[in-house]
């Protein structure tokens, strides 16, 4: 038993997505400002090959890079660290790495369709989210960084 042919040529698809980006990085990576920053970043990181990929699937699909693409963005752009960046989404009050890749992601496949981010809907419901499990909304979350 084990995973798909199918599921698994994804999954690895990811995985040489972070290798093309890693091997174009100088060893200090750019960490962007805010979302529009993200996007120039991500547009001048991935292949045009990637990037057309993206924009062909599905925003529901969008969740296939979280543990490449994603995983990326929150070791490298300092998510877990307190950058720039994760201090921008502190400040819109999201908190934690993995909504913020998510929120990047998403909202890069509706700018690369031409789609309104409607990044305040996009926060809403990851703060919903940490409202049902009760979590305290405070930026001062040190373990995630």
């Amino acid at each position: 038993m084990g995973f798909p042919p199918v599921n698994i040529m994804k999954f690895l698809s990811n995985f040489v997505i972070i290798f093309a980006i890693c091997s174009s990085c100088s060893d200090r990576t750019y960490v962007p400002k805010d979302l529009n920053d993200c996007f120039f970043e991500l547009e001048r990181l991935l292949p045009n090959s990637e990037i057309g990929k993206i924009k062909n699937s599905t925003e529901s699909e969008m969740i296939k890079y979280h543990l490449g693409l994603g995983m990326w963005i929150r070791n490298n752009w300092g998510l877990w660290r307190g950058s720039q960046l994760s201090k921008w989404f502190n400040e819109k009050g999201i908190y934690h790495p993995d909504d913020m890749s998510g929120i990047i992601l998403d909202s890069f496949w509706r700018h690369l369709n031409k789609k309104p981010i409607s990044l305040k809907k996009q926060i809403n419901r990851y703060q919903e989210y940490w409202n049902l499990l009760s979590v305290p909304k405070t930026d001062n979350h040190k373990e995630w960084y």
